[in-house]
């Protein structure tokens, strides 16, 4: 999406007409969706949150800075509304609050594809793996799930994790190794990998 179209949009959210917030939510809904789902794991959650990320994010556009990229915005209200329904509905349950890149490779981030010029059976071996994993991924505890989604989904760094999740570098470090860890077990006892 261009940015200067983003740009304008905001101004019209701004002035109030109504164009700007349906384009906007068009533009990126799928997207604060899929975000959603990821971290919370639970469709009608990902649902409420994707309707409460547009409701704040449309609330607070005052704070939004229009030189900026409104995505990475959008998805930093995405982020902490989903961390906070994560931490609220693990309120009453005791839970205590709790890699990839080893089992895979500090590089790798899930969403990358194999090009179109790839052998098709590679492909289909590759989809097949990253299916695994992120049915995997969906299993582990909801901060797990919160840490790698955010480094190999959205391609965030430590410190952007750290900053969106309000946890210090070292814990979002410590969250994605032991999340790697069960995340390498588990695909090894699947493809009878020797760990």
């Amino acid at each position: 999406m261009p940015a200067g179209e983003d740009r304008r949009l905001i101004l019209l959210c701004r002035e109030g007409a109504e164009e700007g917030y349906r384009e906007l939510m068009r533009r990126y809904e799928k997207y604060v969706y899929t975000l959603c789902f990821r971290l919370t794991g639970n469709r009608e959650d990902a649902l409420d949150l994707t309707q409460e990320t547009f409701i704040r994010a449309f609330q607070h556009l005052d704070r939004f800075e229009p030189g900026r990229p409104f995505k990475p915005w959008l998805r930093q209200v995405a982020v902490r509304l989903s961390l906070n329904h994560l931490r609220d509905s693990r309120a009453g349950t005791g839970e205590k609050p709790l890699s990839l890149e080893y089992a895979l490779g500090e590089q790798v981030v899930l969403a990358d594809t194999l090009t179109s010029g790839d052998d098709p059976a590679a492909a289909v071996e590759w989809r097949d793996l990253s299916a695994r994993i992120w049915e995997a991924v969906g299993r582990l505890p909801p901060v797990y799930r919160l840490v790698v989604t955010l480094r190999h989904q959205e391609g965030m760094s430590y410190q952007e994790i750290a900053e969106a999740a309000d946890l210090p570098v070292g814990t979002v470090k410590t969250y994605l190794f032991r999340a790697r860890n069960r995340l390498k077990a588990e695909l090894a006892r699947l493809y009878g990998w020797e760990v």
